[in-house]
């Protein structure tokens, strides 16, 4: 893969729009399109499948089952992108589940193979598609490895702010409806100890969490705080 590729594969923030695959939209006509409605199952675990599912629109959560029989949230799937649940035998723990109304295009591998053959620049789509996602996982399994959860906390809010903060006057604003729990599914964190870091960030004045939005008012403070040693 040249230089040119690799600068498009990105660090992505929150794992819900990876390299979008917007070319299969012309192929849609080759595959079979479903409607699902919010909170549907689109696969459930040890479902045998063989597909590449392309969302038309809406919004999918991918997750994996764990040995205490909860679900662990990998990442969602938003509009224009794909999800690859090929060669999944009936032992995956693999579930996706609807998270918005949703129209999704399911493709054949065979139908996939044909497209591709004439036309090559989907076969890079998908590889950039697959690759943003390895990629995404590997900083998470480095994170995870060499950094306390505080540090995982402060360097994740203060990329959702360097990537979709709104300065305003002297403070920025994010407009996200992200929970605790997701933030500590994101940052591989308890939820617990997210709440614990949020309020020792609102006493600092370095930021406040609302349900709506996150106010960033101290953002050389909140980088600064990504290397402190915490008790978190």
């Amino acid at each position: 893969m040249d230089d040119s590729t690799k600068r498009q594969i990105p660090g992505t923030i929150i794992p819900e729009s990876f390299n979008r695959v917007e070319r299969l939209e012309k192929y849609v006509h080759l595959g079979c399109t479903r409607p699902f409605y919010k909170g549907s199952v689109v696969l459930s675990q040890g479902s045998e499948t063989n597909n590449v599912m392309y969302v038309q629109s809406g919004c999918l959560a991918v997750s994996m089952g764990t040995d205490d029989g909860h679900n662990k949230f990998l990442f969602q799937i938003g509009e224009q992108s794909i999800g690859m649940t090929t060669f999944l035998s009936e032992n995956h723990e693999l579930q996706i589940v609807a998270v918005k109304d949703s129209v999704i295009c399911f493709f054949t591998i065979e139908e996939v193979l044909k497209i591709c053959h004439e036309d090559e620049q989907l076969i890079v789509d998908i590889i950039q598609n697959l690759s943003s996602k390895v990629y995404y996982f590997m900083t998470q399994s480095r994170d995870l490895n060499f950094s306390r959860p505080a540090s995982r906390v402060f360097r994740f809010l203060y990329n959702l702010c360097l990537h979709d903060g709104k300065q305003i006057e002297d403070y920025y604003i994010i407009h996200s409806n992200l929970t605790q729990k997701a933030i500590g599914e994101i940052t591989g964190t308890h939820y617990v100890t997210v709440s614990k870091l949020l309020t020792i960030l609102e006493k600092q004045k370095v930021l406040r969490k609302t349900k709506d939005a996150i106010y960033v008012y101290n953002l050389e403070k909140l980088k600064n705080m990504i290397n402190e040693v915490l008790e978190y």
